[in-house]
C-alpha cells in the first residue's frame, strides 16, 4: 500500500517551459486521465475524450496547490490553447468542468506512464523510456534528499 506522501507527481519539462510549472503539473494529470479514458472508451463526446474534476477534488490530488492556483492554471491552459472546457454532466445543476486536449494525440505521447526525464550534468535530457545505455548514476542529477542528515556523495 502506497502512503500519500510516497506518491510521485510528474510533469513534462517542455510543458513547464511552454505553459508554466503549475500548468504543466495539472496538464500531466489531465493527459493521464484522458489517456486512461480513451483506453477504456469512456467520456467520449463529439469525437473527443474528456476527463472531469472539480477544483476542490483537484486540490486533494495536488495538496500543495490551492483551489485558486488550480483554477488559474486551468484558465491559463484554456487561454494558451492547450485544453478545451465542456460540460457533459447529466444533472443541469452540476457545474463540474470537463476538460479535453486541443490535440488529443498529445495524450499518447506526453502523458505516458514512464515518461520522466532526467537532466544530466552536461545539460542533456535523457528520457527514462526504453534502454538507457548512456545513462549512469554519475550522469544524472541526484534527487533532493528527504532529510538534512542525508548526504549524497558524487564520485
Amino acid at each position: 500500500m502506497t502512503r500519500r506522501n510516497e506518491i510521485l507527481h510528474r510533469f513534462n519539462l517542455t510543458d513547464a517551459e511552454t505553459y508554466g510549472l503549475t500548468e504543466a503539473i495539472v496538464l500531466y494529470n489531465l493527459r493521464f486521465w484522458i489517456k486512461k479514458n480513451k483506453a477504456r472508451g469512456t467520456n467520449l463526446y463529439n469525437g473527443t475524450t474528456w476527463t472531469y474534476n472539480s477544483y476542490k477534488k483537484f486540490s486533494k490530488v495536488f495538496p500543495y496547490l490551492s483551489e485558486s492556483q488550480i483554477k488559474r492554471a486551468l484558465t491559463s491552459l484554456l487561454k494558451q490553447g492547450a485544453i478545451v472546457k465542456g460540460n457533459f454532466n447529466k444533472k443541469r445543476y452540476d457545474r463540474t468542468n470537463w476538460y479535453a486536449l486541443v490535440d488529443e494525440s498529445q495524450s499518447l505521447t506526453a502523458g505516458r506512464n514512464c515518461s520522466d526525464e532526467a537532466i544530466h550534468y552536461n545539460g542533456r535530457v535523457q528520457s527514462f523510456e526504453g534502454p538507457m545505455p548512456s545513462l549512469s548514476t554519475d550522469d544524472c542529477v541526484p534527487p533532493t534528499p528527504d532529510t538534512k542528515t542525508q548526504i549524497l556523495k558524487h564520485s
